[in-house]
């Protein structure tokens, strides 16, 4: 059996060295982001305004997004703090385990990579074996370092976080990026492109993040939170009673899908997954007679995946709207956030019945021309406008993995233009923003009209309006990236970390934390909050004018610079060891 690993050790230092600057780069942000958050937290809100936030926190819309609010049984900062930034950290990890394991996996096999070491003394295991022993390393640097920092951040603070707690912070993010390691080598055994796989891991997060909600909701349905890692996570009640148990469950499912992996692994051919690749046509279909329809040929499968997954997100966040009338009427912070923004006096509605208050409640926002439904949906638009955002930059910086893999050079090597097979890429991803936005609303209407007890309550116009009002901000984040890989393509990460600082604020800037012109350092701060504000035509035009202005910008310093800068940057390079042992 040694031989199937022979020199693994070899090729985890090689990985680990591949991964200096990727990982620690997403350690570092990570850190960055989550730690630096809770000093600075806990001195603008004092324990009232925490209490107050509970309730949001209760609200099921809350609960279908950030977990089960365990925080009002304990009442700690600590617990809140992670009731409130836990499964979206998670989320987070589980995208750079992802990426990990298919950069040394499949990616290099596809690339022919694994093919040249497979020509040196190495086992058969080896490459996957260094690869999850690489994913345990990466992890466990992760978990420490953000348990340490965790404790840190509280001391600075003056804060109620133990270090033991901080280290389970910590541990439960590493175990949850393990899981989906582990899941995604699964998912390379299964198909032999890139593309595929990663959609495959994709979508499995995105069905395992919803799966969670019902039962984090339901107390009946819990069992589907449990089987989701992104739920079970959240049972550590970290901060609170500081559960070990969820840890050691979702190692020991990495372990077994892994040792699966390695299985399937040993009987595979090289360069092949176990699901058969469909044979093509003898000759190519009109699509593939232009660099735009070879870059859309690339992409459908994946556009037509997170389509269908925004249509569910956008379904699970309807299925809650029957609740927001009682939630609202019974929390004052909740009335703060939907109510205020609409000019209504919320002090009528202290200390009344839950019932009488939701009569009244109704009746000063129809004076106002608005429902409560309406206002929910409204709030809430901009956080599902981000979590598609995410596959939109994916699908723009499609053009860099194609570079650097040295297929764009093939292509243009014939009669195409570099502005023509860009484009092919931005408008793949202008497009899917508008199709994105519009499943995402078409969702949350049909889920909407069908738990109202009032479906007048809301109209498909308006969750159309409010969803499609986030498109020209969407569109200037994919003219960043296109900049960027346009003008310094080894710094697309960027936009990157320009996305989670969107996030951030758009999450967390509505609870009047940071100054308010803080929000406006992000193109979705000058989106109108529908129903209370109007469509300001105007901005929506400047914001397309800016984004069609950064989409030009970065094809002009495409067209001028070098391809495959990405690999090749004209520095020298040290010459590595090989990979060999002398044999006795």
């Amino acid at each position: 059996m040694n031989g199937y690993f022979e020199n693994t050790m070899q090729l985890t230092r090689f990985m680990l060295r591949r991964e200096r600057v990727t990982s620690t780069a997403w350690i570092v942000m990570l850190i960055l982001v989550v730690v630096g958050l809770v000093p600075g937290m806990y001195a603008a809100l004092d324990a009232t305004a925490r209490n107050e936030m509970l309730g949001v926190l209760a609200n099921p819309a809350m609960v279908a997004m950030a977990g089960p609010a365990y925080a009002e049984i304990h009442g700690t900062f600590g617990a809140f703090y992670t009731n409130l930034m836990f499964i979206f950290t998670a989320f987070t990890v589980a995208i750079m385990n992802i990426f990990l394991v298919v950069r040394h996996t499949r990616a290099d096999e596809e690339r022919g990579r694994y093919e040249v070491l497979r020509s040196l003394p190495m086992g058969r295991l080896a490459g996957i074996n260094a690869a999850m022993i690489t994913a345990v390393i990466i992890n466990a640097a992760l978990a420490v370092l953000m348990g340490i920092f965790m404790y840190l951040g509280g001391l600075i603070g003056y804060t109620d976080m133990s270090f033991s707690a901080s280290m389970l912070w910590g541990v439960a993010l590493g175990a949850t990026g393990l899981f989906f390691a582990a899941l995604t080598a699964l998912f390379c055994q299964l198909s032999a492109i890139t593309r595929s796989v990663m959609a495959y891991s994709f979508v499995a997060l995105i069905f395992l993040y919803l799966l969670r909600a019902p039962g984090d909701m339901n107390p009946d349905m819990e069992w589907l939170a449990l089987i989701s890692p992104l739920g079970l996570v959240m049972r550590t009640q970290v901060f609170g009673y500081d559960y070990w148990w969820p840890v050691w469950v979702l190692l020991i499912g990495a372990a077994a899908i892994t040792a699966l992996a390695y299985r399937l692994n040993a009987t595979r051919d090289i360069d092949q997954g176990l699901i058969p690749a469909r044979p093509g046509k003898a000759y190519g279909g009109w699509l593939l007679s232009s660099a735009p329809g070879l870059t859309f040929r690339l992409q459908r499968f994946m556009v037509i995946l997170v389509v269908v997954g925004m249509f569910l997100l956008g379904a699970s966040y309807g299925s809650v709207l029957g609740e927001v009338e009682s939630f609202v009427a019974s929390n004052e912070m909740y009335q703060t956030l939907i109510l205020s923004p609409a000019g209504i006096d919320i002090s009528v509605l202290y200390g009344i019945p839950v019932e009488d208050a939701i009569t009244i409640m109704n009746q000063l926002l129809g004076a106002a021309g608005f429902t409560v439904v309406e206002m929910f949906a409204g709030f809430i638009g901009g956080m599902m406008a981000l979590m598609g955002l995410a596959a939109l930059i994916v699908f723009t910086l499609k053009a860099k993995s194609e570079e650097k893999d040295i297929r764009t050079e093939l292509v243009l090597a014939a009669s195409v233009s570099r502005t023509k097979y860009l484009l092919g890429f931005v408008a793949i991803a202008f497009v899917a923003a508008v199709l994105l936005q519009a499943a995402m609303g078409l969702g949350l209407y049909v889920m909407a009209v069908n738990t109202l007890a009032n479906p007048a309550d809301i109209s498909l116009g308006f969750v159309m309006q409010t969803s499609l009002v986030y498109v020209p901000a969407l569109w200037v984040m994919i003219g960043v990236a296109v900049l960027l890989l346009g003008a310094w393509p080894k710094g697309t990460g960027i936009v990157w970390g320009y996305f989670a600082y969107a996030f951030f604020m758009d999450l967390i800037g509505s609870f009047g934390i940071f100054p308010e012109w803080l929000g406006y350092t992000t193109p979705f701060g000058y989106v109108p909050q529908l129903p209370m504000e109007d469509i300001n035509f105007v901005t929506m035009g400047l914001m397309t004018a800016v984004a069609v202005g950064l989409t030009v910008l970065g094809i002009f310093f495409y067209n001028r610079r070098d391809i495959n800068a990405v690999t090749h940057s004209g520095v020298s390079i040290k010459p590595t060891k090989i990979l060999t042992r002398p044999r006795i």
